[in-house]
C-alpha cells in the first residue's frame, strides 16, 4: 500500500500545529499530498441549547456569533495548513495533486461523521494526541477515524519535531499487529533503523522469523529487542523500549473489543494511547 494522500483534521486551535507537524513529518519522506480538513457545524444547532423562547432577535444574533466563530476558526485552520506547507517545502494548491503538496478542504455537519466520511479516500488520517480531557467532538473523531474507515491512523505527539527516522514495531505475531506492519511499510522503507520490540512470551520465534522475511523482502533490516514483561504492563514496556532505542515512531496494532470505547477501558492499546510520549501508528 502506497501513502499518496493523507488526512489531517484540523479545528482552528493550538492543537492543529501539532497535528500538521506529524502530518508533514509522514508527507515528507514519502512525497504525499496532505489534506487539511475542517469542519464548519451547522450554526442553527446551537438554537436548541437556549430553551424554546428564544426571541427571533435572539436567535439570529446567537446563529451569526456561532457563524462568526466558524468563520474565524476556518481561516485559523487554513492558515496553519498554509504555514507547515510553506516550512516543509510543499506547495499550496487549491485542488489535491500528486506529489508533495498540500490542499484546504471544508465540510459542514458533524465533526466525527465528516471525517470518517473523508477518511475512505485517504491512506493515512493524522490527528495530534488524543487524551482523556479532549473535548468529545475530537475523541469521537480519532473513534470513527479507526473504528468505520479502515484507515490507518497516527497519532501525533506534543515531542514530535522532524520526520520519522527511528521506528519501532510492537510485535505479538497477531493479525491487528501484521496489518499495522504492512499498512506502515512506506513509512517503514524509508526509515534509517528499525527494531522490532516483543514482550517475552508473546509470540513464537516462527513467527517472529515471518516478519523479519517479509520486512527484508521489502528492503527494510530490522533488529530484535525481546524484553520481559514481569509485572510492568505491556503497553509500558512497549513505550519504555521504542522511548530508550530513541524512536520517533511506534507502530502496534489496535488490540482489544469491536468497540474503541470498550477496548480503551484497559488492555495494551489503552496503556500505549494514554501514556505515550511518542506518536503512534495504528490501524484496527
Amino acid at each position: 500500500m502506497a501513502i499518496r494522500f493523507i488526512l489531517a483534521p484540523l479545528t482552528g486551535g493550538k492543537r492543529d500545529v501539532q497535528t500538521l507537524a506529524s502530518a508533514f513529518a509522514a508527507a515528507k519522506p514519502l512525497q504525499a499530498h496532505v489534506r487539511g480538513l475542517f469542519v464548519r457545524p451547522d450554526p442553527t444547532e446551537a438554537l436548541p441549547f437556549f430553551g424554546d423562547e428564544v426571541a427571533p432577535a435572539m436567535a439570529t444574533e446567537i446563529v451569526d456569533a456561532a457563524r462568526e466563530a466558524a468563520d474565524g476558526a476556518s481561516s485559523s485552520a487554513r492558515a496553519a495548513l498554509e504555514t507547515a506547507a510553506s516550512a516543509a517545502g510543499f506547495e499550496f494548491q487549491e485542488v489535491p495533486a500528486s506529489g508533495p503538496s498540500a490542499s484546504y478542504l471544508e465540510m459542514r455537519g458533524h465533526f466525527d461523521a465528516c471525517v470518517a466520511r473523508a477518511g475512505l479516500l485517504a491512506d493515512l488520517i493524522v490527528f495530534g494526541p488524543v487524551t482523556e480531557t479532549d473535548r468529545p467532538g475530537l475523541s469521537e473523531a480519532f473513534e470513527a477515524a479507526f473504528l468505520k474507515t479502515g484507515t490507518p491512523v497516527l497519532l501525533g505527539s506534543v515531542s514530535q519535531t522532524g520526520e520519522f527516522r527511528k521506528i519501532s514495531i510492537g510485535w505479538n505475531g497477531s493479525t491487528a499487529s501484521a496489518h499495522a506492519v504492512n499498512a506502515a511499510l512506506p513509512l517503514l522503507s524509508k526509515a534509517h533503523s528499525v527494531q522490532v520490540i516483543s514482550v517475552e512470551g508473546a509470540s513464537s520465534d516462527a513467527d517472529m522469523d515471518a516478519l523479519l522475511d517479509y520486512l527484508r523482502v521489502h528492503g527494510i533490516s530490522a533488529v530484535v529487542s525481546r524484553v520481559e514483561a514481569g509485572s510492568r504492563a505491556v503497553g509500558d514496556v512497549l513505550l519504555e523500549t521504542a522511548t530508550s532505542n530513541g524512536a520517533d515512531l511506534l507502530v502496534i496494532g489496535g488490540y482489544g473489543h469491536s468497540r474503541l470505547r470498550e477496548w480503551l477501558t484497559g488492555g495494551v492499546t489503552r496503556r500505549v494511547l494514554s501514556q505515550a510520549t511518542l506518536p503512534l501508528f495504528l490501524v484496527h
